[in-house]
């Protein structure tokens, strides 16, 4: 077994029992599909899309993904890679970190942090957005539009990852919001 179906393996078994919101789908499904698409666009995207949520929905901390990454057989240096581009995708400005903040102050603070991650940590950012979308427009369409419009501001702004995959992002979100204005 190659290093990263172990990392898939140990993935899995830290997200178990999860499910996609107002889904019976295992949480597992968007981690790999971000895995997937984020893949072909960056050095270890396969690696970072499946660990993005680890440190924010599950109890691992950043010193046991680094860890784990080298006891399966990642160099040091790309452990030290993966893990920092994972804590660059953790929400830093979260309720409980920040109690005395309303949503809308951290959720602009937040928006502030990602433009300035790493190209590697927005590109997978963008693949993430690209399934969080697709689940949006089909469970939630009732804040799909306000949602749509707030990525669409963030992507102008978050312009370091792959371009090609932010166009795409950038396509999903200007058709979602002709969808929305179709229907509406």
């Amino acid at each position: 077994m190659i290093a990263a179906e172990k990392l898939a393996d140990w993935v899995g078994v830290k997200h178990g029992g999860q499910l996609i919101r107002r889904t019976e789908k295992p949480y597992f499904d968007h981690l790999i599909a971000v895995a997937e698409m984020a893949k072909p666009a960056v050095a270890f995207g396969y690696e970072i899309g499946l660990c993005h949520d680890l440190l924010e929905d599950t109890d691992v901390s950043e010193e046991e993904l680094r860890r784990v990454l080298i006891s399966i057989g990642y160099t040091i240096i790309d452990a030290d890679l993966i893990t920092n581009c994972v804590k660059e995708l953790t929400d830093v400005f979260t309720a409980t970190a920040y109690p005395d903040w309303g949503k809308p102050e951290r959720k602009a603070r937040e928006a502030e942090r990602l433009v300035n991650i790493s190209a590697t940590a927005q590109t997978v950012k963008y693949c993430d957005l690209i399934d969080n979308i697709d689940w949006v427009l089909k469970f939630d369409q009732k804040h799909a539009k306000k949602y749509l419009k707030k990525k669409k501001l963030l992507i102008s702004m978050m312009d370091k990852g792959d371009e090609g995959l932010r166009q795409r992002l950038m396509n999903v979100i200007n058709k979602g919001l002709g969808r929305i204005r179709k229907t509406v």
